[in-house]
C-alpha cells in the first residue's frame, strides 16, 4: 500500500463532512472516503461518541453517519463503548470508540547504541516494547539493519499471534532524512551516509503488504510526547532530545512544524563557538560538543561506557546523575555550562516562535534538575520573549521512549488520515 500522510489542506480544522450529490461513481467513492476519515478523526481527537454527535459535529445525517460509523467498524477501526447519556426521555445511543482490538502501529528506532520497536493500537496502549542495547556506530551498516530486522519481524510476530492487523511501520533515524523517499542522508553521530532506509527496513521485515516510512528521530520523539505524553496540554513546545547527540523539533498548535524538505531540527550542529572542538558534521563548535552525553563524561572527568538510560542501564547517563547527587564540582559545573549553551542555542527559536513550552527529553530528562535553572537564566538573559511569558520548562514524561513511541504513533496516524490504508470489510 502507498502510506497516505495528512496534507496541510488536510490537517486544517474541520468541522463540516463532505456532500456526494451530483458525483458520479467515482467522485462518491472519493467523497465517502473523505467522509470515513472525518467520522474517524472526529471520535480519534474527541473520544466516545454517539452517532447522534458525530452527526451534529460533521454536519451529516445520522443515517449516513450510521452508514460510515458501520464501515469503520467493519475495518476495525471503531467499536461500541457502552450507552451515551442522555437529557430527558428517549432512547440512549450507543458510544463508538476508536477499536484496541485490531489495528496497530510498529515503531522503530536506531539510536547511537540501541535499537527499539514498539507496537501501539489505536488507543495509544502498548501491545509490544523492547529496547536491544546494540552499539550501532562500529558495526557494519548492514549488521545494524540485520538485527533491527530481526527485531522488527519479532514484534509483528507477537501481534500477529495475538490477531492484531499491523498495518504499517515508522523508523526513528538520528540524522538528516529525505521524508518523501525515506532516504539517510547523513548521521554524523553514527558515522554513516547515504542509506536508502525505507528500502532496506521494508525487505527486512518480510511483510510485503505494510508500508513502511522513515522520520528524524527528534521530530518523531517531540511527535510522541504531543500523542502521548502532555504535548495535547501544551500545543506550542520545543522538544530538545539529548543523547549522544541533540536534536530538536517544534511544535505550534499542535502541528509539528516542518519544512519543505523534511530536513531540520538539528539543533545540536547549531554552531556556538566558532572556535570550538571539530565535529564529525565538519562544522566547529557544535552544541552537541558541550552538551552530547560524550561531551558532558568528558567534562566530569567519568570514565563510564556512553549510553542512553535505555541503551546501556549503567552507562553514561546515569553515572552522571548519580556524580551530580554526590555534589561533585566538575560534574555540577559540566552541566551548568551545559544548560548555559542550551538556553543560548534555543533563545533565537524562543525569540521568533514564542512557544509555551520547552521540554528537556532523552538524557536531558534525567538530568533536569541540574539543567532546569541555567537554561532558564540563559533565555530569560538572551530572550525578551521568555522575560515576558510564562515559559515553562519541563522534563519529558517519555524520556528514551518518545521518538519509538512518535514512530508507531505516526502509523496510526495515517491510518486516521486514510481508513481505506486497512483491508476492505471482509477482505
Amino acid at each position: 500500500m502507498t502510506p497516505h500522510y495528512p496534507s496541510h489542506e488536510e490537517r486544517q480544522p474541520e468541522s463540516r463532512a463532505v456532500a456526494s450529490n451530483r458525483l458520479g461513481s467515482a467522485g462518491q467513492q472519493s467523497i465517502r472516503r473523505q467522509n470515513l476519515r472525518v467520522v474517524l478523526r472526529e471520535v480519534m481527537e474527541k473520544g466516545p461518541l454517539s452517532r447522534a454527535n458525530i452527526a451534529e459535529a460533521v454536519g451529516l445525517t445520522k443515517s449516513t453517519v450510521s452508514s460510515l460509523v458501520s464501515e469503520l467498524m467493519a475495518r476495525g477501526l471503531l467499536s461500541e463503548r457502552g450507552q451515551a447519556a442522555i437529557a430527558g426521555v428517549g432512547r440512549p445511543g450507543r458510544l463508538v470508540a476508536l477499536s484496541d482490538e485490531t489495528v496497530v502501529g510498529l515503531g522503530l528506532e536506531i539510536n547511537v547504541d540501541y535499537l527499539a520497536a514498539c507496537v501501539l493500537d489505536l488507543t495509544g496502549g502498548v501491545r509490544f516494547e523492547r529496547f536491544l542495547p546494540h552499539e550501532n556506530r562500529s558495526t557494519p551498516v548492514k549488521d545494524v539493519l540485520d538485527a533491527l530486522g530481526e527485531l522488527g519481524r519479532s514484534a509483528l510476530s507477537e501481534a500477529e499471534a495475538a490477531r492484531l492487523i499491523p498495518v504499517g511501520a515508522t523508523l526513528a533515524a538520528p540524522g538528516l532524512i529525505e521524508t518523501d523517499s525515506g532516504m539517510l542522508l547523513t548521521a554524523p553521530n553514527l558515522g554513516w551516509g547515504k542509506t536508502s532506509l525505507r528500502t532496506e527496513v521494508a525487505n527486512r521485515l518480510q511483510r510485503p503488504h505494510l508500508y513502511v516510512t522513515v522520520g528524524n528521530e527528534a521530530n518523531l520523539a517531540a511527535l510522541g510526547e504531543l500523542w502521548q505524553g502532555r504535548g495535547r496540554e501544551w500545543r506550542d513546545f520545543i522538544h530538545i532530545s539529548g543523547e549522544i547527540g541533540v536534536g530538536a523539533a517544534i511544535v505550534v498548535d499542535g502541528e509539528l512544524l516542518r519544512s519543505g524538505s523534511g530536513l531540520g531540527g538539528e539543533l545540536g550542529h547549531v554552531s556556538i563557538d566558532p572556535n570550538g572542538a571539530e565535529c564529525p558534521c565538519g562544522s566547529r563548535g557544535c552544541l552537541e560538543r558541550v552538551v552530547g552525553q560524550e561531551a558532558l563524561l568528558n567534562r566530569s572527568r567519568l570514565d563510564a561506557q556512553v549510553g542512553t538510560r535505555i541503551g546501556v542501564p549503567d552507562g553514561g547517563a546515569r553515572l552522571l546523575a548519580e556524580s551530580a547527587e554526590r555534589g561533585d564540582q566538575q560534574t555540577l559545573d559540566a552541566l551548568a555550562e551545559a544548560g548555559k549553551a542550551l538556553g543560548l542555542a534555543c533563545s533565537a527559536a524562543v525569540n521568533l516562535l514564542a512557544p509555551n513550552t520547552v521540554v528537556l527529553g532523552g538524557i536531558f530528562a534525567s538530568l533536569f534538575e541540574w539543567l532546569e535553572g541555567p537554561l532558564r537564566k540563559e533565555l530569560e538573559e538572551r530572550s525578551f520573549v521568555a522575560r515576558c511569558s510564562d515559559l515553562a520548562i519541563v522534563r519529558s514524561e517519555l524520556g528514551a521512549a518518545a521518538a519509538v513511541r512518535g514512530a508507531a504513533s505516526l502509523t496510526l496516524r495515517a491510518v486516521c488520515a486514510d481508513p481505506y490504508l486497512v483491508g476492505s470489510p471482509g477482505n
